[in-house]
C-alpha cells in the first residue's frame, strides 16, 4: 500500500457549508480534489483513509476542534509532515499560538480570499516538494540528516515524527552552523512573513522536545540575538 501523501488530494475541515463550497469550487478549478466535512472524527478518518498532501482545518466545530486533528497529525507516524493551514475566525495572540504549538504550519483569520488560500496551499506544497528534494546528507558529528528522504538520524538511532516546519529548522540550523540565526532570518527564510511574534522560539521548542536531550542542547539560544546549532 502505498503510505506516501496525494499532493493533488486536500482534506478541508469547515463547519460552514458556504465556506465549504467555495474552497472546493476555486481549488476544483485549479486541478485539486478538496474532501470536506464539517465534524473533527470524520476528518481523522478522511486523513488516515485518504491521505492529503495538505489539510486545512477549522477550530471550532459541532463535535470539536482542528486543533485535536493537528495534533493528531502530527502523531501520526508516518504522515506527520502533512502540511497544516488553521483556517478560523478566532483572532487574537494566544489562539495563534496555540495553533503553532499544536503544528500547524500556518495560521489564517477569516475571512480570507480562495485566491489567496490557494497561494498559501501552494507555497507549503512546494516547501515538501523542496525538503526532499535530492541535495544530499547533512551531517554534523552524530547528527545525519538525508534531506532526499526527510529521515534524522542520531547516533544512529531514528527521530520520527518532525514536522515539516521543524525539519526545515533543523536543516537551516546545521547548514548555518555555527553561525548564530537571528529570529527575523529565520522568520523570512523559511516562512517568508512574521506570523507571530515568538513564532520561531515556539516551533524551536517543540523540535527540542522531540529529539535526545544530548542533540537538544546543541540547539542553542543567544539571549537578543537568536538560535544557532553549535556541535
Amino acid at each position: 500500500m502505498n503510505e506516501r501523501p496525494i499532493k493533488e488530494t486536500l482534506l478541508l475541515l469547515e463547519d460552514d457549508p458556504l465556506t465549504r463550497r467555495e474552497i472546493q469550487q476555486a481549488f476544483g478549478a485549479e486541478g485539486y480534489r478538496v474532501i470536506a466535512t464539517d465534524l473533527a472524527a470524520h476528518a481523522w478518518d478522511l486523513f488516515t483513509a485518504e491521505r492529503p498532501g495538505l489539510a486545512i482545518l477549522d477550530i471550532t466545530v459541532p463535535d470539536g476542534s482542528g486543533m485535536d486533528v493537528c495534533r493528531n497529525i502530527r502523531g501520526h507516524d508516518k504522515l506527520s509532515f502533512t502540511p497544516v493551514i488553521i483556517l478560523t475566525g478566532k483572532e487574537g495572540y494566544d489562539s495563534k499560538v496555540e495553533g503553532f504549538e499544536a503544528g500547524a504550519d500556518q495560521y489564517l483569520t477569516k475571512p480570507v480570499p480562495p485566491r489567496e488560500l490557494l497561494l498559501w496551499v501552494r507555497a507549503l506544497l512546494r516547501r515538501v516538494d523542496l525538503g526532499s528534494a535530492p541535495i544530499g546528507l547533512l551531517q554534523a558529528g552524530d547528527l545525519e540528516i538525508d534531506v532526499e528522504a526527510h529521515l534524522v538520524r542520531f547516533k544512529g538511532a531514528m527521530i520520527a515524527s518532525l514536522t515539516v516546519k521543524e525539519f526545515e529548522l533543523l536543516c537551516f540550523l546545521v547548514k548555518n552552523r555555527p553561525k548564530v540565526l537571528s529570529r527575523k532570518h529565520i522568520l523570512s527564510n523559511l516562512w517568508h512573513t512574521i506570523a507571530v511574534d515568538h513564532v520561531v522560539n515556539t516551533h524551536i521548542g517543540n523540535l527540542k522536545k522531540k529529539v535526545p536531550a544530548e542533540l537538544a542542547d546543541k540547539i542553542q539560544a543567544i539571549p537578543g540575538r537568536g538560535y544557532r546549532f553549535l556541535e
